[in-house]
């Protein structure tokens, strides 16, 4: 890739400074780590926008412990047919790489959503005018307020396979948020993993924190993630989750962020609370301030803040 692609995909539309919340495979702890990041920050005075774009799997209200309502419909493109007006000339069908149109002979043509990429295509080749915007709604963008935090959620709708549409309008929505409402600064849980999605979530962020666990697979997938934000071009930084579990390879952990010129940033020890904390509603470091725990993501903080205002 050349240099210019990523100047594309890293300008920001706003001003205040992204930090993405990321992470190579599920269940490392990675929304603990968004949210109880975005509470700290929240405590010292500054306005946090908060970015759940994991919309298979939305999960960050919950470990908040704050109700979000939907706020906008997420909709995609589907050709509709008007058969007083289509000629059966087949130009549609014919434009559609995706194969969602097809035609018998002397037949309108027939749609397979399941098929459609929602590229438009067939309304620019339809010389009558016969191809309509169905629309369709494949997603929810929810959102809620707490002191100085609001929470924006992307949600797939159930049986939909358009998540890259749904993480897309989520940013979007969030960015615009920005333009109306004086924040300090964007924090981004993205999905897991090392997909689209993922890429998708990242755009635009100045800094990255990757987490993960000291066990043979977190290290693993580790190494995909800062993989991932190394060809992206973003800065990149570790915590550590459940850094004292039986076990651990903490070293293990130090040789691939060696590797890639990253650094630790923060260890988070293991607690049982941590799964208690989304139950009783609240997030851990509201519940238990003074903690190892809490005091970890308190550090975390402060590198986020400092490494923010270094660049």
């Amino acid at each position: 890739m050349k240099g210019n692609i990523f100047e594309v995909f890293n300008r920001k539309p706003v001003e205040i400074p992204i930090v993405a919340v990321t992470g190579g495979k599920g269940g490392t702890g990675k929304t603990t780590v968004a949210v109880n990041l975005t509470v700290t920050l929240s405590n010292k005075g500054r306005r946090i926008l908060l970015v759940d774009t994991d919309v298979d799997s939305p999960t960050t209200a919950i470990v908040y412990g704050i109700e979000s309502k939907p706020v906008e419909e997420v909709k995609i493109f589907t050709p509709k047919i008007n058969e007083e007006k289509c000629t059966k000339c087949g130009k549609c069908v014919n434009a559609c790489r995706a194969h969602a149109l097809i035609q018998i002979t002397e037949k309108s043509p027939m749609f397979f959503e399941q098929l459609c990429s929602g590229c438009e295509a067939c309304i620019l080749a339809c010389p009558h005018g016969a191809i309509e915007n169905g629309g369709k709604t494949v997603g929810l963008i929810n959102q809620s307020s707490n002191n100085n935090v609001t929470l924006i959620g992307g949600e797939l709708k159930p049986n939909e396979a358009r998540s890259a549409q749904v993480v897309t309008a989520t940013k979007d929505f969030a960015f615009k948020k920005t333009t109306k409402e004086n924040f300090d600064m964007m924090v981004v849980d993205t999905p897991p993993g090392t997909h689209c999605n993922v890429v998708q979530s990242l755009r635009c962020a100045d800094l990255a924190l990757a987490v993960t666990e000291p066990t043979p697979l977190g290290i693993y997938d580790l190494d995909l993630i800062l993989q991932l934000t190394a060809r992206l071009k973003i800065p990149t930084h570790v915590v550590i989750n459940k850094a004292d579990a039986p076990g651990h390879d903490k070293e293990g952990v130090r040789e691939v962020v060696k590797r890639y010129e990253a650094q630790v940033i923060g260890e988070v020890p293991f607690d049982k609370k941590l799964f208690q904390a989304p139950v009783d509603g609240n997030p851990f470091i509201t519940t238990y301030p003074e903690s190892k725990v809490s005091k970890a993501f308190m550090k975390v903080a402060e590198s986020v803040v400092y490494q923010i205002t270094k660049h």
